[in-house]
């Protein structure tokens, strides 16, 4: 007997239904688990390094374990449950591919389809933190429309099939345009799962139920440590407010994580098991993504930079994060191998990032656009496919691909340093200067002309590598083990 689509849809709204008891949870969490294990360590299709996919397996599990935790304690809101379960496993992965013929196809020609897009849709914010990477405050009052965003969100959707899209700023919570709030959008694409950085302090009771009420949507909360840390750089009183909103958040129900910016002044600190446990275990955070300070945005500083012996000390407190604390964690940069290295400029499985002003660039951190959304693709006819196929894009691409994204683990470059701008500037210089892109603001001004900035960035970037040099071979390359090491 032949079921149809209408009978699968049944099938798998009652199959879903059942995950309320705790029990026929339990099993589909665990069969989960062990599926996964075997795709990514056993048979490892790809022939990717062992260890990263290891790495992978526990970060991948650890999120699912979150989850499972918050649903036992009863500790979030129906709607976001039933946007889990409903939406995005009956409607969106179960029925990707027949959703999006068009974009499955794509696939399987391994052509470039992004799975999300990062979007800043303000500059506008009511701090103004040190070293910001969008040099945002109060002043800065530069909105996209919301036709625009709203054109953007519909066509990454439909051409590429792509449900998630990570909200940036400025402050979200402060943008409006025509009327229109961040939540309007949130609201509007509730086939989209939206996860949104913000400083917090935005986020009251009545802000708190609202994000709630909508069931698609995760706010990280951006710390930088303690309180002493985090007012230090954001300003005086914010992490009382920040405290605040994330028991406004744990009232609602909402699925919540928190961000962090590593600096050379605040790296030995904001990693601390002292720290880990009072966010993830007291304070109910369900995942965290770090970023490692970037030259670019107000004021850009290299003393802030963390040294190359920072970053591999900070590689073996991640590793303690992820293993022995089952925390979903993600570092930018050092966790390179388990997004297979650089994910920017619209790779399979990457992202693509647009500014407020609709300036489309391969990623949050490489300030270098090839057009404006509006100006130079929609009202010439061309939609999102062709920002894709710019020369900067393609280029940076293949760079990923030559360097280790399409290569067997004993070929693959070391993913702890994959960044193109930050590990090998002097290559993504040539690539720059060798296509379509134009730099954005002073910093990327200055990389283009000055050579001596970029012999120094380079610099940095080699003593990275060499410092990571054994870990990536000893610790992902020539693991032999099909089972995940064990926690130490």
């Amino acid at each position: 007997m032949k079921i149809g689509a209408k009978g699968k849809k049944i099938l798998t709204k009652v199959g879903l239904e059942l995950t309320r008891i705790n029990f026929v949870m339990d099993y589909f969490l665990k069969w989960g688990e062990k599926e996964i294990l075997k795709q990514l360590v056993v048979k490892n299709e790809r022939g990717r390094p062992i260890g990263a996919q290891e790495e992978k397996y526990y970060v991948v599990t650890n999120l699912m374990k979150a989850f499972e935790k918050k649903l036992k304690e009863n500790a979030l809101a129906p709607t976001v449950r039933d946007w889990v379960f409903n939406k995005l496993i009956g409607d969106i992965i179960l029925n990707w591919a027949d959703n999006h013929p068009e974009a499955a196809e794509r696939r399987k020609k391994e052509l470039a389809l992004p799975q999300f897009m990062t979007i800043s849709p303000t500059q506008m914010c009511n701090l103004a933190c040190t070293g910001c990477y969008a040099a945002s405050s109060k002043k800065t009052a530069v909105t996209l429309d919301y036709d625009i965003l709203d054109k953007v969100i519909e066509q990454k959707r439909d051409l590429w099939g792509s449900h998630f899209t990570v909200i940036s700023g400025g402050e979200p919570l402060l943008y409006k345009s025509k009327g229109k709030t961040i939540l309007d959008l949130f609201e509007k694409y509730n086939d989209n799962f939206f996860l949104f950085y913000t400083n917090g302090t935005l986020i009251d009771k009545t802000m708190a139920q609202k994000i709630a009420s909508l069931g698609n949507v995760s706010p990280a909360i951006s710390v930088e440590g303690f309180e002493e840390e985090t007012d230090a750089r954001r300003g005086k009183g914010v992490y009382k407010k920040i405290l605040e909103a994330i028991e406004n958040l744990k009232e609602a129900g909402v699925f919540y994580g928190i961000s962090f910016t590593a600096t050379r002044n605040n790296v030995d600190k904001i990693l601390n098991d002292e720290f880990v446990d009072e966010f993830f275990g007291e304070r109910g955070a369900a995942f965290a993504w770090m970023f490692q300070y970037m030259p670019i945005g107000r004021g850009p500083d290299f003393d802030l930079m963390i040294t190359p012996e920072q970053r591999r000390n900070l590689w073996f407190q991640e590793r303690h994060i992820i293993k022995d604390k089952g925390v979903f964690f993600i570092d930018f940069w050092n966790g390179g191998p388990i997004s297979d290295g650089c994910i920017s400029a619209g790779r399979k499985g990457g992202y693509l990032y647009m500014d407020w002003h609709g300036n489309m660039m391969p990623c949050v951190f490489i300030p270098y656009t090839v057009g404006n959304v509006k100006t130079d693709f929609f009202d010439k006819g061309k939609d999102l496919n062709d920002v894709l196929e710019t020369t900067f894009f393609t280029k940076l691409r293949k760079w990923q691909e030559n360097y280790s994204y399409k290569k067997l683990s004993s070929e693959a470059g070391n993913e702890i340093v994959p960044c193109p701008i930050r590990d090998h500037h002097a290559e993504f210089n040539k690539i720059a200067r060798d296509s379509d892109a134009t730099p954005v603001g002073k910093t990327a001004e200055r990389s283009f002309k000055d050579e001596e900035f970029i012999k120094d960035f380079d610099e940095i970037g080699k003593k990275v590598a060499e410092a990571t040099k054994d870990l990536w071979e000893t610790e992902y390359q020539k693991i032999k083990t099909k089972e995940p090491s064990k926690a130490q």
